[in-house]
C-alpha cells in the first residue's frame, strides 16, 4: 500500500469536504468518488490500487 502525500491529503479533503465537486486524482487524473454511510465516508479513485481512503465517525 502506498503512503498518501501531503499533497494528495488535500486533494481528498477538498472531494471530502465537497462531495459533489468534480475533484480528479492526483496520481491517474481520474475523478475522485465519494460515498458516505453513516458518519463514515470513503474517498477513491476508480484505477486499482490507486488512492482509498476511508474516514470512521464515532
Amino acid at each position: 500500500m502506498a503512503t498518501i502525500t501531503k499533497d494528495e491529503f488535500k486533494v481528498i479533503e477538498q472531494k471530502a469536504l465537497n462531495p459533489n465537486e468534480k475533484v480528479y486524482c492526483p496520481r491517474c487524473g481520474k475523478e475522485l468518488l465519494y460515498d458516505f454511510v453513516g458518519n463514515s465516508y470513503e474517498v477513491k479513485c476508480p484505477t486499482k490500487d490507486c488512492i482509498h481512503v476511508i474516514s470512521r465517525g464515532l
